[in-house]
């Protein structure tokens, strides 16, 4: 459960840092283009100089496409976080009804095993999808997590005893 809940919190941080980078060099290149346009009337260098940054974050785009990561690519990333959700909570159910005795330990072994093949392929698929996790970065989502998982299920079997 802290793996699936640590690869949600990873997806949803990830694809909110490269969606940011995306708006900012949209915006670069839009205010650019205006100022480069409306400034072309009267100072002709300016709109060279528009010229000039355009192209140069172009090639920039070009040749460093894991600095700006394609939409289709983080709507691929927005599946697969709904993946790991609807995952982790299944997680959840089998957890629950176990611990609750609704299920047998051989059932809900069955079933979690069940569970885990669906998750074989999308391993990889989130490793190719996410170009670069730092160590601080992995670090704050592997505390993220602990803290879920530690509040969720720990804290609350303590209280109930």
């Amino acid at each position: 459960m802290k793996q699936a809940k640590a690869n949600i919190i990873c997806i949803q941080k990830y694809t909110d840092k490269r969606r940011a980078y995306n708006r900012w060099y949209n915006a670069f290149v839009a205010v650019t283009a205006s100022i480069g346009a409306i400034a072309s009337v009267k100072y002709a260098i300016i709109a060279q100089i528009s010229s000039v940054l355009i192209g140069g974050v172009s090639i920039i785009k070009s040749i460093l496409p894991a600095f700006i990561q394609g939409e289709t690519e983080l709507s691929s990333l927005d599946v697969l976080a709904d993946f790991y959700n609807k995952y982790m909570n299944s997680m959840e159910n089998i957890w629950y009804r176990f611990n609750h005795g609704i299920i047998t330990e051989e059932k809900a072994m069955e079933e979690f095993f069940e569970l885990k093949d669906t998750e074989c392929d999308k391993q990889s698929q989130l490793n190719r999808l996410v170009r670069n996790i730092s160590k601080k970065f992995q670090k704050k989502i592997d505390e993220e997590a602990t803290i879920y998982i530690n509040s969720v299920y720990y804290e609350r079997e303590t209280e109930e005893q």
